[in-house]
């Protein structure tokens, strides 16, 4: 099994802070990099909010609070990861930028240094160019990464398979939920399951068979309420496979299948209705601060999380008895 001790994370905007919080949280000597000064102290200002909002809600210790002060450092030099086991790459999803970021990491890190990348979508093992492709994966952490369970594993052609299980446990040490994809696919798991349930729900608004209030009231009320600890092929044990093969049958035909993006997102985009950045989008937000909004999303889904993992534990320790 390998060991990490000590972790980088370059980039320190909207998902590399996090990251790189989650890790000195739990003890591992974690340095964030970023060339920009300024983008650097905001980072810190956003840790140390982060760190307040979760202790507040008792999702981190003062432990936790403690090891993110006593671990966490920040530089704006690449150097920075040279003793690094791990690399987790965080910058901007723009190809010449990531491969100029794995570029330079080749040159001063270790063989057997981790390189990671936490892109959305890209397919980074196309891009990157290293001296050992076999230690280049993806890990996918979801935003806000600092309080969000999920992280998608993702492999390429010539990732190495123990490395995808070393990866796994150590996410697993951080407090997080992997999913792993044995090769890269575009969208990985989530972002192909949401995009498919978008489809769907602006297809039917488009259509003038329900508003958007209904499409959200329908989810959030039957779909949305179990999501958090029952994903859609465990619904299906309770529904019943047979069920859902019937259905399925019948409803498939019917769904919709267009390949380019729904009318609706090009008229919300036409309005500047783009969402809580522009003050309008589904809902009206209008005279609402921004950082506010956040934070508020933030604390329920810390809530809805904690509540998560005791459902989980009951139904974990009931089928293991």
């Amino acid at each position: 099994m390998r060991e990490f001790k000590k972790i980088a994370v370059v980039g320190s905007g909207t998902m590399g802070h996090g990251i790189a919080q989650t890790f000195a949280s739990f003890g591992f000597e974690t340095v964030v990099i970023d060339v920009k000064a300024e983008a650097l102290e905001t980072a810190k200002k956003l840790v140390a909010a982060n760190v307040r909002v979760m202790l507040e809600a008792s999702f981190i210790t003062e432990a936790q609070a403690e090891n993110t002060q006593k671990f966490l450092s920040y530089s704006d030099s690449y150097e920075a990861a040279t003793a690094a086991d791990l690399v987790i790459e965080a910058v901007p999803e723009v190809k010449e930028i990531k491969a100029s970021v794995f570029e330079n990491l080749d040159k001063i890190c270790r063989p057997d240094t981790v390189f990671a990348s936490t892109t959305s979508a890209m397919n980074i093992f196309s891009v990157v160019k290293v001296s050992h492709p076999e230690r280049v994966i993806i890990t996918h952490f979801n935003n806000p990464s600092h309080i969000v369970p999920l992280v998608e594993i993702v492999c390429g052609k010539h990732t190495s398979p123990d490395l995808a299980a070393d990866i796994r446990a150590l996410v697993v040490s951080i407090g997080k939920s992997p999913a792993v994809m044995n090769k890269y696919v575009p969208g990985f798991i989530v972002n192909r399951m949401t995009a498919a349930l978008l489809r769907e729900a602006s297809y039917m608004v488009e259509k003038g068979w329900v508003t958007m209030e209904d499409v959200d009231t329908a989810f959030s009320c039957n779909q949305g309420l179990k999501a958090p600890f029952e994903g859609p092929l465990e619904l299906m044990d309770y529904i019943g496979w047979d069920i859902a093969y019937r259905v399925g049958k019948l409803l498939y035909p019917f769904l919709n299948s267009k390949w380019t993006p729904s009318r609706l997102a090009k008229k919300m985009i036409k309005e500047n209705k783009l969402g809580i950045k522009s003050g309008k989008g589904f809902k009206d937000y209008t005279g609402k601060e921004r950082a506010e909004l956040q934070a508020l999303r933030n604390t329920g889904v810390i809530k809805i999380i904690n509540v998560t993992r005791e459902i989980k534990a009951d139904k974990e320790e009931y089928l293991n008895k």
